[in-house]
């Protein structure tokens, strides 16, 4: 137990006693979100989608729950990880575009062996997106397909895309039916048809015309045209694509050095995804404990590859949700880029990368860090007075940074948001230099007394 809390993980076995309860804690939590003017800031994930995180193995479901017969689930948080490349969930795809990133992949090759990995995953890309064409066409129910040639293919495929385009309520976001599934099943094609999955991530926007401009030599060129000859509505119908799903990041300034952040994909990067606490049940830390015990899940899982020499923890969150910002933070996910994710949902996106060597020392660091702050210590670390004292004078470094910047905020309507906050800080601050101060008599006293 922890305080009056048992922190437990969800699993197949048991389920059917917690499920419905953390669906009722995401539907509290969403009404008074929107209750004190914070519509946007959370969407629920819902039974099924919590339901399939319960039963992958990559992914780890955690709770705090108490005795009471009433909200017994007081806590709960999904630590994901193994989502599929470019779509929606992969977050690591932020990271990864622009003349700075092709720049990147470029410096990896040597003489003509970069003109030679555009062709080839070029080619490989282009197989990949009739698959994926195909497959959609199926579901979307489209009639007489076997009679379809690739032209009358590409032309109805394109037209269904268009019209989620046009649509205001959608534009092709990124969580549109097509477009999501268009990126999935080219993904699950490179990676276990083509068998080329990060070449795949590092030529994701390779298009007719950056081929064409890396190609060193005529006859290269016409046998890249003879060989295309008869794609050449899929290759206009592919790049048209390509066009439409580019991605909207406003700011990149928060992110020191995105160039560290190049290495990292859906296979070595943990997403916390959600954190959610009972309204009524604020339990001071409580989200940070859960995060930490689904964090050590799934750092264990990942460091079983042996291949992932640098792992990555992620979050998305609204810029007005400082509550997940402040969890976050916590963690060391303070860079981040403001990015559109959806038609009309703005979100940070917060990345911390972390050394496969350093990730024991990362586990202690945030386990002492929650044993002082918040008093969640069940290994029993010994930590002496003298870190201690370090841990309180960091966060207190931190929450004075903090109230700094709430109280530079000009706009009043945020202002007015932003007050629970700006007291909850100084009374925090306050709270924090008298726990210092205690250790301190204490260690002028055990002085004095020798």
């Amino acid at each position: 137990m922890y305080n009056n809390y048992k922190i437990l993980e969800v699993t197949k076995e048991n389920e059917q006693q917690y499920l419905p309860d953390i669906v009722e804690l995401e539907e509290t939590v969403l009404k008074k979100m929107e209750q004190e003017g914070k519509k946007g800031q959370l969407f629920i994930t819902g039974e099924e989608g919590i339901s399939e995180y319960i039963h992958s193995d990559s992914n780890h479901v955690m709770i705090a729950v108490t005795n009471s017969t009433i909200n017994p689930t007081i806590s709960a948080t999904y630590i994901t990880q193994g989502q599929i490349d470019f779509t929606y969930n992969d977050i690591t795809k932020y990271f990864k575009c622009g003349e700075d990133y092709q720049k990147y992949v470029k410096s990896k090759y040597v003489g003509n062996e970069f003109e030679k990995a555009v062709r080839e995953v070029y080619i490989e890309k282009i197989c990949a997106y009739r698959y994926a064409r195909n497959l959609i066409l199926k579901e979307q129910g489209v009639e007489f397909l076997d009679n379809m040639g690739e032209d009358e293919r590409n032309a109805v495929f394109l037209e269904m895309v268009e019209k989620e385009h046009a649509n205001p309520q959608n534009q092709f976001h990124e969580k549109s039916e097509i477009r999501d599934g268009l990126n999935k099943y080219m993904s699950l094609y490179m990676k276990h048809i083509a068998k080329d999955s990060e070449r795949y991530q590092d030529f994701y926007w390779v298009d007719f015309q950056f081929l064409k401009s890396n190609l060193n030599s005529a006859e290269t060129m016409d046998e890249m045209s003879s060989k295309f000859k008869t794609f050449d509505s899929t290759i206009c119908a592919y790049d048209k694509l390509l066009e439409y799903q580019k991605y909207k990041i406003y700011d990149k300034s928060h992110c020191k050095n995105i160039s560290k952040y190049y290495v990292a994909n859906t296979d070595n990067t943990i997403e916390l995804d959600t954190y959610i606490t009972h309204p009524n049940s604020r339990e001071n830390g409580i989200a940070r404990v859960l995060v930490l015990e689904g964090i050590k899940k799934s750092l264990a899982r990942v460091m079983r590859n042996e291949k992932n020499k640098n792992i990555f923890l992620v979050s998305t969150l609204h810029e007005d949700n400082l509550s997940s910002k402040y969890v976050s933070e916590f963690f060391g996910l303070k860079d981040y880029l403001f990015v559109n994710r959806r038609n009309g949902r703005d979100r940070q996106v917060h990345i911390l990368g972390i050394e496969r060597d350093k990730v024991p020392e990362y586990i202690d660091k945030i386990e002492k860090r929650v044993a002082v702050l918040y008093g969640y210590n069940p290994r029993g670390i010994k930590i002496s007075d003298k870190d201690k004292i370090s841990i309180f004078n960091e966060q207190i470094a931190y929450e004075v940074g903090e109230l700094e910047k709430l109280n530079a905020v000009k706009d009043v309507g945020k202002r007015k948001k932003y007050a629970g906050y700006i007291s909850g800080k100084q009374s925090k601050i306050n709270s924090l230099h008298k726990l210092v101060r205690k250790l301190e008599n204490c260690k002028d006293n055990s002085v004095k007394s020798k």
